[in-house]
C-alpha cells in the first residue's frame, strides 16, 4: 500500500461570522477531507518527506517496505527489513532478525520518527524493543527536524543488541505464578488476563521468554478488533505494544 504521497495542507479555521479560530485544519486536498483539527503550534510534516529523509540518512540497507495508512491517511506506519544487521540467536534454533518502523501523523496522535523492531523467525511474530532504547521521535511542534537520524541510529544500534542479551536472560528465568499473574493483571483486563494465564500454563516454555512470545504472537496474529481491517489492527497492535509489551521490559521478573 504505497498511496501515502497524497497532497495535504494546513487551512485556517473561521467561525460562521468570519472570526479567526486559534486552531487549524489539516486537509487532504485530493479528497477535500479534513484529517484533523490541530493547535496553532502544530507543524505539518508530510509522510513522503519523512520516508525520504529516513531512507536517505539511515546508514544501513532498508528493503521490503510495507506501508499501513490509518484514519484515512492521517497516520502512517512504514516497516523495513535491515538485512545488513546481523541476526541474533536467543537460544538454540530461536533466531531474531531486526528491522525499522517509521511513523508519522497528521492529527498529532503520533510524533514523527522511527523505532527498531524485531522478528522472531521460528514463528514470525513481531516484537517491540523498549522505547528508551529503540525510539527516535520528534513532536509536531516548532521547527520539526530529523537531521540527527544517522547519528541516533548509529548510537542506538549497540543498545539494540543489549536487548538480545536481556532476551537470553529471560530464557533462563522461570517466574512464579504469582509474579506472572501480577504482571498480567497490571496491564490488561480480566478476560484477556485469564486467556493468557491459561495459555501460559499449558505452554511448553514456562520461562519469561516463553511468556513474552505468547504476548507478541497474540499481538502479531490474533489481536481482536471490532472492524477487522488492516488499519484498525495496526492501531490496536500499537496500543498493545505501548501498554503491555513496553511494560514487560520494566517489570522485575527475577524471583
Amino acid at each position: 500500500m504505497d498511496n501515502y504521497n497524497f497532497p495535504v495542507e494546513e487551512r485556517k479555521i473561521k467561525t460562521i461570522d468570519g472570526l479567526d479560530v486559534p486552531r487549524k485544519a489539516i486537509v487532504r486536498t485530493d479528497t477535500n477531507k479534513v484529517l484533523s483539527v490541530v493547535g496553532e503550534d502544530y507543524t505539518l510534516v508530510k509522510h513522503s518527506d519523512v520516508l525520504d529523509n529516513i531512507e536517505k540518512t539511515i546508514p544501513t540497507e532498508l528493503i521490503n517496505r510495507r506501508i499501513t495508512l490509518c484514519k484515512g491517511g492521517a497516520i502512517l506506519f512504514a516497516r523495513y527489513e535491515t538485512p545488513k544487521i546481523e541476526t541474533v540467536e536467543v537460544k538454540k534454533g530461536d533466531i531474531v532478525k531486526f528491522g525499522v518502523e517509521v511513523f508519522n501523523s497528521y492529527d498529532g496522535s503520533l510524533p514523527v520518527g522511527f523505532v527498531f523492531i524485531a522478528l522472531r523467525l521460528v514463528c514470525t511474530n513481531g516484537m517491540t524493543i523498549p522505547k528508551s532504547i529503540a525510539r527516535l521521535s520528534v513532536r509536531h511542534t516548532g521547527g520539526v527536524k530529523l537531521d540527527n537520524v544517522q547519528e541516533e541510529f548509529t548510537r542506538r544500534l549497540p543498545l539494540y543488541f543489549n536487548t538480545a542479551n536481556r532476551w537470553r536472560e529471560w530464557a533462563d528465568i522461570t517466574p512464579s505464578q504469582e509474579k506472572t499473574d501480577t504482571f498480567l493483571k497490571s496491564v490488561m483486563g480480566e478476560r484477556l488476563k485469564k486467556q493468557f494465564a491459561e495459555e501460559y500454563q499449558s505452554a511448553k516454555d514456562k520461562t519469561v521468554w516463553g511468556l513474552y512470545n505468547l504476548l507478541t504472537y497474540y499481538n502479531t496474529h490474533n489481536i481482536n478488533v471490532r472492524k477487522n481491517n488492516t488499519e484498525n489492527k495496526r492501531l490496536a497492535q500499537f496500543n498493545f505494544e505501548q501498554r503491555v509489551l513496553g511494560n514487560f521490559y520494566n517489570y522485575k521478573w527475577e524471583n
